[in-house]
């Protein structure tokens, strides 16, 4: 997440009027990373279908500064993030707008605004801590972005690319663990042919996931922005990633579900790639207008 928070701020030439304060702004978030900060987001609300477009959150303009009063769940990092990235409607304003909230050493008990809702449960993704909070009147700094929202969250498919680049890690690490903890020479012998055609079909498919995932990276790393290709290879990888795990599962047997073995673990979070930034209904809909949009 630091990284994919980071890379809001990677343009060099914003639209030219915002040009001296977003340079400013720059400076001032990587020089924070530079003394240690880390930086989360805090985005995500109920019944937003995971758009943060559709943020009901509302900030308030306080001097040259904001306060934001709403709920918001899945705040990656908790208690380990200095810095987290936000959206809501400025009052007064149509659209939602960026924003980044300063939680170091801020209490949670709702003193200064800032209330823990919900502690993260860690059914999958164990290690995110995506605690939920409501914020009331909360200190916000605004991203110095001028028009569309959209534009500054495009990306052009690198935030898509790091939160790919975890599940094809796990991928690469489940495979590793059945071949030389399931499938150890002597164990393989006696393998059934279920089993043989399990991982035969696991090895193929994981091997899909990188070549998807080395496509994609290419198309970026060439044209700077590729975000049709990113994100098809997301939605190709969250679904191949779901199917390895699964057979890798099926040959582990069902040991794979005791504490002692990763693989219980592993199969929630490849399966969560599908239900992130954005989720499965918001991805389809995005790669279709994608697909039949004019081609140059």
């Amino acid at each position: 997440m630091h990284p994919g928070v980071l890379a809001f701020w990677r343009d060099s030439e914003p639209p030219s009027p915002a040009s001296p304060a977003w340079e400013e702004q720059k400076r001032q978030v990587y020089a924070s990373v530079l003394d240690g900060a880390w930086w989360g987001t805090i985005t995500s609300e109920s019944g937003s279908g995971g758009d943060v477009g559709r943020t009901r959150a509302v900030a308030r303009r306080d001097g040259a500064k904001y306060r934001i009063t709403g709920e918001k769940h899945f705040g990656s990092g908790s208690g380990a993030t200095s810095f987290m990235l936000t959206t809501a409607v400025p009052e007064g304003e149509d659209l939602p707008a960026w924003f980044f909230f300063d939680v170091r050493g801020v209490p949670w008990d709702g003193s200064t605004g800032m209330t823990l809702r919900g502690a993260w449960d860690g059914h999958g993704m164990t290690a995110t801590n995506s605690h939920a909070f409501v914020f009331r009147d909360f200190p916000a700094t605004r991203l110095e972005w001028p028009g569309s929202w959209r534009d500054v969250l495009g990306g052009g498919g690198t935030i898509v690319m790091f939160y790919t680049a975890v599940v094809v890690g796990i991928v690469d690490a489940a495979m590793d663990y059945v071949r030389h903890q399931v499938l150890a020479p002597g164990k393989a012998a006696q393998a059934g042919a279920f089993e043989k055609v399990e991982w035969v079909m696991a090895e193929r498919e994981a091997w899909l996931v990188r070549q998807a995932y080395d496509g994609a990276l290419r198309a970026l790393e060439q044209h700077g922005r590729a975000r049709e290709d990113t994100a098809l290879a997301k939605a190709n990888i969250a679904a191949l990633a779901e199917s390895v795990l699964t057979r890798l599962c099926r040959i582990a047997g069902g040991g794979s579900f005791a504490r002692r073995s990763p693989l219980g673990f592993w199969f929630e979070d490849v399966r969560a790639l599908g239900f992130l930034r954005p989720p499965w209904s918001l991805a389809v809909d995005g790669l279709f207008d994608m697909s039949v949009a004019p081609r140059p």
